[in-house]
């Protein structure tokens, strides 16, 4: 009777055990590659929010029900639905189907997780707006020039796009959320302390930090921009959220400076970062210890450029 109590003890622990596991909840969190383009989730709970572009910043609220579905909404520009993803066994993929709101109709929908790297990877991704305004002035970038010099350094990818509106920024900063690794994010353009100018568009601290709030990954925002330190921006940006990675920091200059002069500045800065390995912060002030014009005073053929920086409060 001593046996058959243990045993019957013993299977019922083994069963508990297992339905314990069984019931572990499925994370839908992370970046995925999917049917309709990038998308990245957050999970909280059995709460998932996420983002993706299609025509625009479209989003998906859903939550995990008991058998492991995720059941959830999306939100598109010019349409809304409903849809469900299942997550395989080994977390890799999502698979699922979806239907726009009044239809009957369902098609599917499929992803995997985020590929094209390893985590370690760093990604410095050049947003930048075309600098010339008019046929009399050939094309030029400093993307592409950055591009080209950190085309040695094994570990570093780096992506440059242009941006001419909102949209373009948004696009852009949904697909950087979904690189794997960490990104080192340029914004490149004419700017003032009111905001970053593309095309005919202004757009302020607030309208920059909804674009970059699927970010998660990001170790660094520069604003390659005049101006851009001495106003509000940086702040609006910081401030917009709680939860950046240690170490990020906002950067760039609150005066107007020169094209050379800040380029040199930014490949010194970029390398310290990219090459080199030191942390965005102690790379700022590597830049401001080696060259004498980068900061409040000016050098001696450079007027000063005002590098600065912030960095979130608390830290």
């Amino acid at each position: 009777m001593r046996h058959s109590s243990l045993l019957q003890g013993l299977c019922t622990m083994l069963i508990l055990t297992g339905a314990a596991c069984s019931s572990e909840m499925p994370d839908f969190g992370g970046r995925w590659e999917t049917t309709y383009g990038p998308m990245t989730l957050t999970q909280e709970g059995d709460r998932v929010t996420g983002l993706y572009v299609m025509g625009g910043t479209c989003t998906v609220e859903g939550r995990v029900n008991a058998s492991g579905r995720l059941i959830f909404t999306y939100a598109e520009p010019s349409a809304t639905g409903e849809g469900w993803f299942e997550l395989s066994d080994d977390g890799t993929r999502i698979s699922g189907q979806w239907r726009a709101t009044g239809s009957t109709v369902w098609g599917s929908w499929e992803g995997s997780r985020s590929g094209g790297g390893v985590e370690g990877t760093k990604w410095l991704v050049i947003l930048e707006a075309e600098w010339q305004t008019g046929m009399s002035e050939p094309e030029y970038s400093f993307g592409e020039m950055l591009a080209t010099f950190f085309a040695r350094v094994g570990n570093v990818r780096v992506r440059q796009r242009f941006i001419h509106d909102r949209s373009d920024l948004e696009k852009f900063a949904l697909e950087a959320a979904a690189l794997p690794g960490s990104v080192y994010m340029l914004l490149s353009c004419h700017a003032t302390e009111d905001g970053i100018a593309l095309a005919d568009e202004i757009l302020d601290g607030r309208a920059i930090a909804a674009a970059l709030s699927p970010c998660r990954n990001l170790a660094l925002l520069h604003f390659s921009s005049c101006l851009v330190m001495g106003g509000g921006i940086p702040g609006q940006i910081m401030s917009s959220r709680h939860d950046w990675n240690d170490g990020f920091i906002i950067s760039g200059y609150t005066k107007s400076v020169d094209w050379a002069g800040s380029a040199i500045i930014e490949f010194l800065y970029l390398d310290c970062m990219l090459e080199k390995g030191m942390a965005p912060a102690s790379a700022a002030r590597a830049v401001l210890g080696t060259i004498d014009y980068a900061g409040e005073a000016p050098g001696g053929w450079m007027d000063a450029a005002g590098f600065t920086w912030i960095e979130p409060e608390g830290e």
